[in-house]
């Protein structure tokens, strides 16, 4: 087929988003977010995305902020670090001080859950970009047919694959991109 659609055809080119610097604290980028969501709500003209790229001092794009990475954001550190081993609470057992001193540990890292969620934000807002953002991955040429996208999405986990060209990153690939191109092959096959 030689009007087959490549990832050039129907990426957002990189220029449509917005940017935020590594060191920004959260709420920079949740404003950024914020007038973007009003944006799209109130139907302004132009497009808005609800993904910020970030750039390091140089402006190199060298992560990403999303939805999810804001909300992943919002658990504290302190619940991140891994769990101490089964081995080591089969230690503990026998020994009934060192046990509830372990569970009054646990209870500590995990009283956010009993707060509002305003407050989670309140204290987590002021953590920094890069401390929340997403690793990117421009693993797609522009030239990379749309199966290839679809492939990269779904094996390698990745969302929103940057698209290059000669090794500059040009744009972005999202399922809404790819949902048109399939309801317009449906649509003409017939489907």
């Amino acid at each position: 087929m030689g009007d087959e659609k490549k990832v050039k055809d129907i990426m957002a080119h990189i220029d449509e988003y917005d940017t935020v610097d590594t060191e920004a604290p959260l709420r920079n980028a949740l404003t950024v977010l914020r007038n973007n969501h009003e944006k799209i709500k109130s139907g302004a003209p132009g497009t808005y995305h609800k993904t910020l790229f970030v750039t390091d001092a140089s402006k190199k794009i060298v992560g990403k902020l999303s939805i999810y990475d804001l909300i992943r954001g919002l658990v504290p550190e302190p619940v991140k670090k891994p769990e101490v081993s089964r081995a080591f609470y089969s230690v503990l057992s026998s020994r009934a001080l060192e046990v509830a001193d372990e569970v009054g540990q646990f209870q500590e890292r995990f009283k956010w859950l009993h707060t509002t969620f305003f407050d989670l934000v309140q204290n987590e807002c002021g953590k920094i970009v890069k401390d929340v953002m997403s690793p990117i991955y421009p693993v797609l040429e522009e030239k990379d047919g749309i199966n290839k996208a679809i492939y990269v999405m779904f094996k390698e986990n990745i969302r929103q694959p940057l698209v290059t060209r000669n090794g500059k990153i040009v744009g972005v690939v999202n399922i809404m991109d790819i949902f048109p191109v399939l309801l317009e092959i449906a649509t003409e096959s017939g489907f």
